[in-house]
């Protein structure tokens, strides 16, 4: 059964918190948005300035909508004295389920991060390495690049070594200049 899945192309992904049905959905080629409404729609407290909404949905994607009840965290941005709203899940959960055959599946479910975005012109070395596939060399790298040149716009991030085109996608919905 398991890789008639696969042969079919089918996908899941978990929607969680200011939605009216939170839970797992069959998806193929969907974006947020059309999850949100498979979920039933938003609750009145959800928040979606964090959200790309036209975001595609890959398979085991988990987003979460968070509502005005969360709690806001200090801003990573040095102001300390603004606030913003930062919900980050762990990087993975493993989560067994149980099929109908009685066969145990246990899946190892990425997790989205809903934060505000990065500035690569003034964000701090941690900051950068927020960023899905920026470690250690890589921010150090971007520091470097923008010491000698400020960005201009994102698409610069293609000029560091060490930063193709696949980390470029994983990143440039969560930056800005």
């Amino acid at each position: 059964m398991i890789n008639l899945l696969f042969t079919l192309n089918i996908m899941f992904c978990d929607i969680k918190g200011a939605v009216k049905n939170p839970g797992v959905y069959q998806v193929n080629n969907n974006n947020i948005y059309e999850v949100i409404n498979m979920a039933g729609g938003l609750k009145k407290d959800a928040i979606l300035s964090y959200i790309n909404l036209s975001k595609k949905v890959t398979d085991e994607m988990v987003i979460y909508i968070p509502s005005i009840n969360d709690k806001p965290k200090k801003c990573q941005c040095n102001c300390p004295k603004q606030e913003c709203l930062t919900t980050t899940l762990p990087t993975t959960t493993t989560v067994t389920t149980t099929t109908s055959m009685a066969t145990n599946l246990t899946t190892t479910i990425p997790h989205t991060t809903i934060t505000k975005l990065v500035n690569i012109n003034i964000a701090s070395k941690e900051e950068l390495m927020t960023l899905n596939g920026v470690g250690e060399k890589i921010a150090d790298k971007i520091l470097e690049y923008r010491n000698q040149h400020p960005f201009q716009s994102i698409d610069e991030l293609l000029n560091i070594e060490g930063i193709g085109e696949m980390t470029f996608a994983k990143i440039k919905d969560f930056i800005k200049v």
